[in-house]
């Protein structure tokens, strides 16, 4: 009985997993070639664990029924040891689906790589989108359009999306579950994403690793847009008027290292304590301090999107190369860091 309750909690959490704890089919109801196929992978997968997990109910339920105390019809075969049938069955099914579990796994792991480029999906050229994992935010920096964005990232629908993704503090993980597989966000390295859109829509963005007090307020939504809907966007973000997109958002002008290390502080303390010196007439300072450590650095909402109408050049690779002095050591990692750069471009 016992196997039969842990088969059923083992059915709830797929179903919970499934349904992204949001109430709705995140992961099977995917809008891109690549979630597509994880999906259905994942679902073969499910299906064929299920030709043992059902078949071990029943006969759970059967057995406790079939050999109650009560059934005195039951065969009574205290001499029993041994049945080449069933250890057939016992050994030979587990066997099979192990093997065809490990033939999908390494022919997945190929077809849908995070690395492997969707070309062939589409005739339409490659859009480059560098991510940075930032505390509790993340930043889009679009290289070719000279742009770049926090907590949201637009693309053209049927594009293939590139995102060279790293991260400018601790170990992260970026996931948009109805387009892709999650993907590690590392300082110092660079991984990356290929994605595509089948249609237009919003898709949700969030961190999948816990990353410290504020993690959870990393959530970003992803917009695939038609081409003329893209296009006008980045005119209105490079003129000042990305408002006009998202009345939410918050437009601003350049972003460079200086730029991007003010927004790395949590800013929900930083606003109330600004609030209590305008309000306070004789605010005493320890009463600020006070605060300022009950409140913490951690954000209770994620940072408002917004948009820089420019962006320091190879902002992406300076970032990465913050960090590149922990790899090679102080002495000659400037030429280390140079040749770093080169291939994060690549």
């Amino acid at each position: 009985m016992r196997q039969t309750i842990l088969a059923v909690l083992s059915l709830s959490a797929i179903a919970a997993l499934l349904t992204g704890c949001g109430g709705d089919l995140v992961l099977l109801n995917s809008k891109g070639p690549v979630a597509e196929g994880l999906s259905g992978l994942m679902m073969t997968a499910i299906y064929l664990m299920l030709l043992v997990v059902v078949p071990s109910i029943i006969m759970a339920l059967w057995f406790s029924w079939k050999y109650r105390a009560s059934n005195k019809d039951a065969d009574y075969k205290p001499t029993w040891a041994h049945s080449t049938a069933i250890e057939i069955v016992v050994w030979g099914v587990p066997i099979i689906l192990i093997a065809i579990l490990a033939w999908m796994a390494w022919w997945g792991s190929h077809q849908y790589d995070p690395y492997r480029p969707l070309d062939a999906e589409s005739d339409k050229k490659t859009l480059d989108i560098q991510v940075i994992a930032e505390p509790f935010k993340w930043v889009f920096v679009y290289p070719e359009q000279e742009i770049a964005t926090i907590n949201e990232v637009r693309f053209p629908a049927q594009t293939p999306v590139h995102f060279h993704i790293t991260s400018d503090f601790t170990m992260n993980s970026f996931f948009i579950p109805q387009l892709a597989g999650q993907i590690y966000a590392m300082a110092g390295m660079q991984t990356h994403l290929h994605v595509l859109a089948n249609e237009p829509g919003i898709f949700r963005g969030f961190s999948a690793n816990y990353s410290g007090y504020g993690f959870s307020q990393m959530r970003f939504k992803a917009h695939s847009v038609t081409q003329p809907d893209f296009d006008k966007w980045v005119s209105d973000v490079k003129a000042g008027k990305g408002t006009d997109a998202n009345a939410d958002a918050i437009q601003t002008g350049n972003l460079d290292l200086a730029v991007l290390q003010s927004v790395r502080d949590g800013e929900r303390s930083h606003h109330q304590i600004e609030g209590m010196l305008l309000d306070a007439k004789t605010p005493k300072q320890h009463e600020i301090a006070e605060e300022a450590e009950r409140l913490g650095p951690y954000p209770d909402k994620p940072t408002p999107v917004t948009y820089y109408s420019s962006v320091e050049p190879d902002l992406f690779k300076k970032v990465i190369n913050k960090y590149m002095s922990n790899y090679h050591g102080s002495k000659g990692s400037s030429h280390a860091n140079m040749q770093h750069a080169a291939s994060a471009g690549e």
